[in-house]
């Protein structure tokens, strides 16, 4: 979940913008609480679209539904994410399917939902994230190196 969402799971979350990608890079991540908007100790499948969504409008300033290399940029940015900031071209380029030179949200769900993330978090296949697996998969990701959400 670290990775999507911790994307954002921003499965979007993953998320569905490009702070869910800054995630997925070195980036701030969700913690649980943010996920689970109605707090009820589980995160489902929807909470994480609806979370990607609301990132993917808080990185789309011009409210067009289109996220351009500027507004990935500055995301990034916003984020304090350099490794974002390097990738954001090349971000741009592998998920805009269309080649309109800009991510749409469905875009970038379609690429970063964190689908994939959420089935891995999900270990007892219930179709939602708990507490405990959400923090097994962040103990995982623990092993991989270390990120700044997994020091706070």
């Amino acid at each position: 979940m670290n990775k999507i969402v911790i994307f954002a799971l921003a499965a979007t979350a993953m998320v569905a913008s490009a702070p869910v990608m800054a995630r997925e890079h070195g980036g701030p991540r969700p913690d649980f609480s943010q996920l689970d908007a109605n707090g009820d100790g589980q995160i489902t499948q929807a909470e994480v679209k609806a979370f990607g969504a609301a990132e993917f409008a808080k990185a789309d300033t011009d409210g067009n539904g289109s996220l351009t290399l500027e507004e990935l940029t500055a995301r990034a940015k916003a984020d304090r994410s350099k490794k974002m900031g390097k990738r954001a071209k090349r971000m741009l380029k592998r998920v805009d399917s269309d080649g309109n030179g800009t991510i749409e949200l469905a875009e970038m769900q379609e690429k970063h939902g964190g689908m994939r993330m959420f089935d891995r978090m999900d270990e007892n296949e219930d179709g939602v994230i708990s507490q405990e697996e959400f923090d097994a998969m962040k103990g995982k990701r623990r092993g991989r190196g270390k990120h700044k959400s997994d020091d706070e």
